[in-house]
């Protein structure tokens, strides 16, 4: 195809969007909001998923041994917990540490003067790489043979269960919530760019009938349109970037830091490729969009 024929189907569907303004402007409204959706939803879930990165440093697991272990089943213990997949780091701390700690931990060290660290169970401090699988990992570290009991018979384990599995249950609601709107939004931009074209076309259906007529190929009747998708996409993809640029570091950074839970990602070191895939996002849509309606007043 010959640059000249590029231009004129270039031109032909700049016509098609000012011919069909308030379709095209609808068409660009709706997925641009869905655009927006798209990246607020995966901002919060990476700034989600860092909190809880944040949560598993500070959150661990602590197993007590039994108080008559030998030094021999206390490194078989160690040895034992390091094997289990989930587990990142294994750092053992003995009675007398564990003393020193609870010391430091009172603030007043006359406290425990006269106490016999014997009173504290040799243990070891876990550290687990995915929360997500925390229940598997307290299930495999239950098999560790070592690990004492507590009074009421259960083992020897201290972890923020409850805790880490409310944050792993909000963020799973979070992305089926996330997945669902955005769902809904893009079939909505779908429609509408489909309708919009659809009406570009049949409004040029006699156009179409000639240029079939003088043999022209059916790709390059169907370019203006599929262009046209791809210009309703490429400028949602665009304003729907600047915006959610906007939003994210005046309405939902700022607020996540004013929870102080943690430091909000930022949109500009972190997210590099998302203007991209804002634009990306924009131009399938926009195709799929336009390939449907073109497809069928083709074959009449």
């Amino acid at each position: 195809m010959s640059l000249d024929s590029l231009f004129f189907a270039f031109k032909n569907a700049v016509k098609n969007v000012f011919r069909n303004t308030i379709l095209s402007l609808a068409s660009i409204t709706v997925l641009t909001v869905c655009l927006i959706f798209l990246g607020s939803m995966l901002l919060i879930l990476m700034n989600v998923n860092a909190f809880l990165d944040s949560v598993g440093d500070e959150n661990q697991i602590v197993v007590y041994l039994e108080e008559d272990s030998t030094p021999e089943q206390i490194e078989a213990a160690g040895q034992s917990l390091s094997d289990i997949s989930n587990v990142s780091s294994v750092k053992y701390e003995s009675p007398e540490q564990a003393l020193e700690n609870y010391s430091q931990i009172l603030g007043d060290s006359s406290l425990t003067e006269g106490l016999d660290p014997s009173v504290f169970r040799p243990s070891y401090i876990i550290e687990i790489v995915d929360l997500s699988k925390f229940d598997q990992t307290v299930y495999e570290i239950e098999k560790v043979d070592q690990i004492g009991y507590f009074a009421n018979g259960e083992r020897a384990i201290r972890s923020p269960y409850e805790f880490v599995d409310k944050l792993v249950s909000i963020r799973q609601i979070m992305s089926f919530m996330g997945i669902c709107i955005v769902a809904i939004f893009l079939v909505t931009s779908v429609f509408i760019i489909t309708n919009s074209v659809k009406l570009s076309v049949f409004s040029r259906k006699d156009e179409i009938y000639i240029m079939r007529y003088v043999g022209a190929s059916d790709f390059y009747i169907q370019l203006p349109y599929f262009i046209e998708g791809m210009l309703i996409g490429l400028v949602s993809g665009v304003l729907g970037y600047l915006i959610e640029l906007g939003l994210y570091n005046s309405i939902l950074a700022p607020l996540m830091t004013d929870l102080g839970l943690f430091d909000p990602i930022s949109i500009s070191q972190s997210f590099g490729y998302m203007p991209l895939c804002f634009i990306l996002v924009g131009l399938l849509v926009g195709i799929i969009g336009s390939v449907v309606p073109v497809k069928r007043y083709l074959s009449v």
